[in-house]
């Protein structure tokens, strides 16, 4: 059964924090004997694995947020991080190597999140320098790898061109626990990076491809929102290849882009436009591959 504890963490050490400073709000759910769902600052899941074989994470949030995170952990294990495993190269789950990484035994990530931040990356204004070698991943791959940590097998698989051209999925066997980074928005529209290797029916496919081939009763851990069972999961595809659907159409009549924003064609899922990607962004990404 997953318990639930809803903690607020405070900076420890109040000598050193400033007046009035942002406290990052941390959600723990404990999805099965030793494995965690961390969530952080309302926004960002990381997975935590404590045990015999110390600590290891999926994913490490922010950089700002990092120090809160490493905080907690502390409050589910003592040892230290062993493993930080990166799903992709977005700065929402390898910010955190820059703290996180300076005393964990190594970073795993498939091989595009290394050439990623071993140079200067991001747009525009945002654009951020490459990181240093410790907070680069040390260990890639480029199709399939696997950690023995804690008592089980990790399985770490590369779904390419879905989200990003460096996705991977994180398979906890024991434990059911299948941790898909971005390849699960939980109940938003998802951000397709086209720019960086992302194509919406390739994440589709990859979506598709992860409800065939890991177990029924897996619990399914996204980089966003809520905790989706298989079933969540499979709906998940079907109402993304729905929305595909219904644009299709909608071109094939000779509806441009601008006419289907302003007709609002996706209203029968505002909701789902009502975070990071809205109705018209998820319009915009998915009209050129139509």
């Amino acid at each position: 059964m997953k318990r639930i504890l809803n903690l607020l963490i405070l900076a420890p050490v109040l000598a050193i924090a400033q007046p009035g400073e942002p406290k990052t709000p941390i959600e723990t759910t404990e999805l099965s004997q030793g494995i965690y769902r961390v969530f952080v600052n309302n926004a960002v899941a990381v997975v935590v694995s404590v045990g015999d074989n110390g600590v290891l994470l999926v994913d490490a949030g922010y950089e700002r947020t990092a120090n809160d995170l490493l905080n907690h952990i502390k409050t589910l294990s003592m040892d230290p991080i062993k493993y930080i495993i990166n799903t992709h190269i977005h700065g929402d789950h390898t910010g955190g190597n820059l703290v996180l990484g300076l005393n964990a035994g190594a970073i795993i990530a498939h091989r595009n999140v290394k050439e990623y931040l071993s140079k200067e990356h991001g747009e525009g204004e945002k654009k951020t320098a490459a990181f240093p070698e410790y907070a680069r991943p040390s260990i890639t791959f480029t199709d399939r790898s696997s950690v023995d940590f804690n008592g089980e097998t990790l399985e770490l698989i590369h779904l390419p061109g879905g989200h990003t051209n460096s996705d991977i999925v994180v398979y906890f066997p024991k434990s059911g626990v299948l941790a898909v980074g971005d390849l699960l928005f939980a109940d938003y529209f998802p951000f397709i990076d086209v720019d960086n290797g992302g194509n919406p029916f390739k994440y589709l496919e990859n979506v598709q491809w992860i409800t065939e081939n890991f177990p029924d009763d897996a619990t399914i851990v996204g980089g966003h929102g809520p905790v989706y069972n298989m079933e969540q999961y499979k709906q998940y595809y079907i109402t993304l290849n729905e929305t595909i659907k219904v644009l299709k159409g909608h071109k094939k009549k000779g509806m441009t882009l601008e006419q289907m924003k302003k007709q609002r064609v996706l209203k029968k899922w505002e909701s789902w436009g009502s975070w990071f990607i809205s109705e018209d962004r998820w319009i915009e990404t998915l009209f050129p591959f139509l």
